[in-house]
């Protein structure tokens, strides 16, 4: 008998960060698996077969309601998601409900001992979260995604028997097409960029707090001219304008731009770029390592454990902390001149780690431990 799974987000459909993208990728895989019948709950987007979006208040909508309620908007959206989610609970009752956002995960605890149902609550771990949060207590099993995860949440005296280690899976081809140089150019052209200058790419939420596009900004124009060309893709909020501005006036609009895409135009901008950097000093994971690597990009980043733990030496690291730092690494990745050869090898390493084909099983066998 098939397991019934609901898998949550109530951000897809509404923004598209990590968890969206994992959720989606998620699903995707796990429909493979044919001892399990799997739906996929969203906020937002098209009702497709086994995927149902719920009535929501979305949190860049919720901005009054939070302030009244004195609440974030984040916590309407989820709450709202959740008295839409109730209703498929009580006449579905699925065996395991498996979400990254910790707020629905413990109004789902709470509902569970309510109603006194059985279903099983399966927390991936991505943020992280802070190690007193409730969730870790609510929660039947964690999905650790890093080592280093794993480990502090063992120090904090959470047991080992409530948490398993299986990292974020990624759609990564088995085999990497690299575009010769005039399909390069040609694509470059079509997307209206540069089609000779070096292009630096990075991709995340605009904004200069968690992914610092400030400092990238700042490290780029410290660079001799000519330099390269900085394009930051992702999704945009009101602090944005403040950076395309910055952009702007310290790198000119000839030589910079911000831009948000559909996540399947993503690929692309992968595609013509000759670097991948971001300049965040701290990452859950960050699954724009993952798909920066898979092609094949030299990817310059943050020296911390989890960089660590993703690129082994396959990365650039520097001090982000320190001014000049990814100036200096910039330049010396595109001093280099790279031979394909190492575009290969990194796609072949980070596949071999972090893709679904290589991922799915012990993602099955998760969902059977928590279920059983």
């Amino acid at each position: 008998m098939k397991l019934k799974v609901f898998l949550i987000c109530t951000g897809l459909g509404h923004v598209m960060r990590g968890y969206e993208s994992f959720a989606e990728q998620a699903f995707q895989a796990l429909s493979k698996e044919p001892s399990l019948d799997i739906i996929l709950f969203k906020g937002g987007g098209k009702a497709k077969a086994k995927e149902i979006p719920l009535w929501n208040l979305p949190r860049y909508t919720t901005t009054s309601i939070a302030k009244y309620t004195k609440t974030s908007s984040y916590f309407v959206e989820q709450i709202s998601f959740f008295f839409s989610l109730i209703p498929h609970i009580q006449t579905e009752k699925p065996d395991v409900i498996y979400f990254s956002d910790n707020d629905i995960g413990n109004f789902l605890a709470h509902w569970r001992r309510f109603t006194k149902q059985s279903y099983k609550l399966l927390f991936c771990n991505g943020g992280p979260l802070g190690l007193k949060s409730p969730i870790f207590a609510n929660c039947d099993l964690i999905q650790q995604i890093a080592p280093q995860h794993l480990q502090n949440c063992l120090k904090a005296g959470i047991p080992a028997q409530k948490q398993t280690l299986v990292t974020l899976g990624a759609e990564i081809p088995a085999d990497l097409q690299i575009l010769l140089p005039d399909e390069k150019e040609g694509l470059r052209n079509k997307l209206g960029l540069p089609e000779k200058t070096p292009l630096i790419l990075s991709v995340g939420y605009i904004s200069k707090n968690h992914k610092r596009m400030d400092y990238l900004i700042s490290e780029v124009a410290s660079l001799p001219e000519p330099r390269p060309y900085l394009l930051l893709l992702g999704q945009q909020d009101g602090s944005s304008p403040e950076i395309i501005e910055l952009g702007n006036s310290l790198l000119g609009a000839e030589n910079f731009q911000g831009r948000t895409v559909a996540s399947h135009e993503v690929a692309n901008y992968y595609k013509i770029a000759d670097a991948f950097v971001l300049a965040s000093v701290h990452e859950g994971l960050g699954r724009v390592f993952l798909e920066a690597m898979s092609y094949g990009l030299p990817c310059i980043v943050h020296d911390y454990a989890v960089t660590r733990y993703i690129f082994d030496n396959e990365g650039y690291f520097g001090n982000f902390k320190q001014k000049g730092s990814l100036a200096d690494l910039i330049s010396q990745v595109l001093s280099k001149n790279e031979d394909k050869s190492k575009f290969y090898q990194r796609h072949h390493f980070i596949y071999e780690r972090f893709s679904w084909d290589k991922l799915l099983s012990s993602y099955v066998e998760m969902i059977h431990m928590v279920a059983n």
